[in-house]
């Protein structure tokens, strides 16, 4: 495994008792011992998760009216962008990049956010760390897996000793820590805190991890000699850095849709929803993918074959074909009449994420964590070309329903082939030849969706920090941002009359969208984990979602 000499993550400590009366602390005089899941209780509630073109985590530390101050590492801000910041509650709140405050000589800042929530801020150690005690290191690291989510740990150690001081870092520890962590609390065994995780360094010539943060004095002294700035309005619908109007609208003719189906899959994740007239599909996290009658919502069959979770599904026009994507590489084609397994498609090198079925039902294109983008014959499974460009994991694919749209393409296979990646880029490709139309900047947000317009003159875009673009396939430009949910939007669909648009999130809720105007017009709610699959049926009566607990939903137009 290859380590860069520097990585996010890890701790530091002490404080001294002539400085903490700069921060409204109460502190006791005693430090009394706790155990240690009750230390990582206190871990956990005064722990944020950072998301933007960085990111990573952060303390809460002080408060100010509605205006909270996070302490974290520079590097988990330093690339100007949106960014929001994820309380331990699950709620997301948006940063004025502007008023962030760096630490000169120290990889600390500071990052402020208005909530009128209250939240738990961190107690100050009130003595210095020592060689030898237990300390409790927390953050939001990305997990395994395909659907990549940020996970909360805090892992139990001991402070080692210092090192020379390097942009801050001193205090040295064993504890085990993880990218995502930059910026966690460090804190001792009376659940106070004694440092800010930040680096991870690698001995020379030795493969041991040895971790490394700034202790809290050394911010002490930088925040006696500052006053910080207060947030003057809850920025959620609007930030200085994206001067796209993103306020969610309700429109005068909101849109009514009522559960009337709940089915527990066989798996704990319900990753993808693939729907068709008479039944719908879904892939899951045990490695089956389930193909249930529609709208009844009962078991028709179970396909097995995969090693490891399905996170693609996609029935062909005619509704006679599946293929799936897997963490076990393969693709993966069904007769969806007999249930036969007619192809098992090999050649990536990294988990497949996201599959498509061309409108005449010829071809399939699969995108991948390794980066590319496949296209294979679907009926013989020759795989035709491997499009590259992406520098970081692709996660999404979609195909125009029109086969030929002028002038991206001429001839051949015919219509645009849309990518979406964690780099934070839509890719635009001629499906005829591969070549490549252009590239979207989505300001760095990580792409988890995409969707084409029935008519492919737009796409929508789900993002990693709860927003949705709206593209305009022709010219690259942004028609509008929707903004609305508070976390990822890990599916979006298009009804067939190109009127409302359908996004699932990680915030538990689906949204309905007006696609002309931008208005909201629903919001569907009774997911009690994540939602990660949407899909609208041909007449726009009725949706089927999946997500994490292994729930599935069927929703009536009302």
């Amino acid at each position: 495994m290859n380590y860069s000499k520097t990585i996010p993550a890890v701790l530091s400590a002490t404080i001294a008792l002539s400085t903490i009366s700069l921060l409204p602390f109460t502190l006791p005089q005693i430090a009394l011992a706790l155990t240690a899941d009750q230390v990582k209780t206190v871990a956990k509630a005064v722990t944020v998760r950072i998301e933007g073109p960085k990111g990573g985590s952060g303390v809460i530390l002080e408060k100010k009216g509605n205006t909270y101050y996070i302490l974290t590492n520079w590097h988990v801000v330093d690339k100007a962008g949106d960014y929001r910041v994820i309380t331990p509650d699950g709620k997301s709140h948006s940063i004025y990049y502007t008023l962030i405050r760096r630490m000169p000589g120290a990889d600390l800042a500071i990052v402020p956010f208005s909530s009128p929530e209250s939240y738990r801020l961190a107690e100050l150690a009130n003595s210095p760390a020592t060689a030898g005690k237990k300390a409790i290191v927390a953050g939001w690291p990305i997990s395994g897996g395909s659907l990549r989510q940020p996970i909360f740990i805090a892992t139990e150690g001991l402070l080692t000793g210092r090192q020379t001081v390097w942009n801050g870092y001193t205090l040295v520890y064993n504890n085990l820590v993880r990218a995502g962590m930059s910026g966690g609390p460090v804190l001792d065994d009376g659940g106070k805190l004694i440092a800010i995780n930040g680096i991870v360094k690698l001995e020379n010539n030795s493969d041991k991890i040895v971790a490394a943060g700034i202790e809290i004095n050394t911010f002490m002294k930088w925040r006696s000699t500052i006053s910080l700035p207060v947030v003057p309005e809850s920025p959620t619908t609007k930030t200085p850095s994206n001067p796209v109007n993103n306020s969610p609208r309700k429109s005068a003719s909101a849109i009514a849709f009522a559960a009337t189906n709940t089915i527990k899959a066989p798996a704990e994740v319900v990753s993808s929803v693939s729907l068709a007239t008479d039944y719908f599909a879904t892939g899951n996290s045990n490695g089956t993918i389930s193909v249930w009658n529609f709208p009844g919502g009962e078991l028709k069959t179970t396909l097995r074959s995969h090693r490891e979770a399905v996170n693609a599904v996609a029935i062909s026009p005619d509704g006679k074909i599946l293929a799936s994507g897997s963490d076990d590489k393969t693709v993966k084609i069904w007769n969806l009449e007999t249930g036969a397994l007619l192809q098992t498609l090999s050649g990536h090198s990294d988990a497949v994420s996201s599959v498509a079925i061309s409108a005449n039902g010829e071809f399939l294109v699969s995108g991948s964590w390794d980066k590319t983008i496949k296209i294979w014959n679907l009926k013989t499974g020759e795989l035709l070309r491997t499009l590259t460009g992406h520098s970081g994991l692709v996660n999404t694919v979609a195909l125009s329903p029109n086969p030929q749209i002028p002038p991206l393409s001429k001839g051949g296979l015919g219509g645009v082939l849309a990518s979406g990646s964690k780099d934070g880029s839509i890719k635009l490709w001629d499906l005829a030849s591969g070549q490549l139309i252009r590239t979207i900047s989505g300001k760095n947000l990580s792409v988890l969706s995409v969707a084409f317009s029935p008519d492919g003159k737009s796409l929508a875009a789900g993002n990693g920090n709860g927003t949705i673009g709206l593209w305009n396939v022709g010219n690259g430009q942004l028609i509008r941002r929707l903004s609305g949910h508070t976390d990822g939007v890990w599916s979006v669909a298009i009804s067939r009359d190109g009127s409302t648009l359908l996004s699932g999130s990680w915030d538990k809720s689906i949204r309905l969208w007006d696609v002309r105007s931008g208005d909201l017009r629903g919001t569907l709610t009774g997911h009690s984990g994540y939602v990660s699959a949407v899909a609208i049926s041909g007449d726009g009566k009725m949706i089927v979602s999946g997500g994490w607990l292994g729930e599935i939903k069927i929703w009536k137009r009302s």
